[in-house]
């Protein structure tokens, strides 16, 4: 059994079958697909879904689930740099593919890791790393765009990048609490009062798709400080709770 931190090596090296998409299309119906459902409805739908196609590619290419999420890495760098100097119209669709790719990724490198049995907490760390380099280079690339498209200078960079920040915030947040009270995010039952909540929040894979809105780009930066905002509010609700309040 590989050490924690290390990943097992490649199917051939360790003589196991390759993964089959018969196998792929079954980690579709695992407990943590239905809770993304839950919490991440977005992403679960038009990401996860459709990424068994991209799993069986990559793991056919002899790719493992960090080299996975090497690439997006590399992709979330190169975000401001499309959002920037290339034409515009031509910006606009290159940053939504990226965006897209991304989440793909994303999903892809911890199905093949699940699926090859390479889970590592190297690679767990490295995917959070990603995952949070990725919210604020894409926040910052569509506050570009926007400056670029109404010629602000950088007052929509700007703005972007406060959406970035609290965004980042939410999520410490929310780990920290965590920390301090293990159990507390734990699911419970899903009332009708919870889908409005659970609506909201799965919002958040719809994010690409505001790199082509055209003219009103600079509105839609303006939606993710208030998304943003809300979501940082959302994470310290339980600073207003036992065991930080008196019960």
């Amino acid at each position: 059994m590989p050490e924690a931190g290390q990943e097992t090596g490649s199917d051939h090296e360790t003589g196991r079958a390759p993964v089959s998409f018969r196998a792929i299309l079954q980690e579709l119906r695992g407990p943590h697909v239905r809770e993304e459902f839950r919490n991440s409805w977005a992403i679960a739908l038009l990401y996860r879904m459709p990424s068994p196609p991209f799993v069986w590619v990559l793991l056919r290419l002899g790719l493992g689930p960090m080299a996975v999420t090497a690439m997006g890495f590399v992709l979330a760098l190169t975000m401001p740099l499309q959002a920037w100097f290339l034409p515009l119209g031509i910006a606009a669709w290159a940053l939504f593919i990226s965006g897209v790719a991304f989440q793909i990724l994303d999903c892809a490198d911890g199905m093949m890791a699940r699926l090859t049995g390479r889970s590592s907490l190297l690679g767990a760390d490295l995917d959070y790393m990603t995952d949070m380099v990725q919210n604020g280079l894409f926040y910052t690339s569509l506050g570009l765009l926007a400056d670029r498209m109404a010629g602000t200078g950088f007052a929509w960079t700007a703005l972007a990048l406060v959406a970035a920040f609290l965004r980042v915030l939410a999520r410490l947040v929310r780990e920290q609490i965590a920390k301090r009270v293990p159990g507390w995010d734990a699911p419970g039952p899903l009332g009708l009062a919870d889908l409005p909540v659970a609506f909201v929040v799965g919002l958040t894979g719809l994010i690409p798709f505001m790199a082509l809105t055209g003219e009103h780009l600079g509105a839609m930066v303006i939606v993710l400080v208030v998304y943003s905002t809300l979501d940082l509010i959302d994470a310290g609700l339980p600073f207003l709770k036992p065991p930080y309040r008196g019960g």
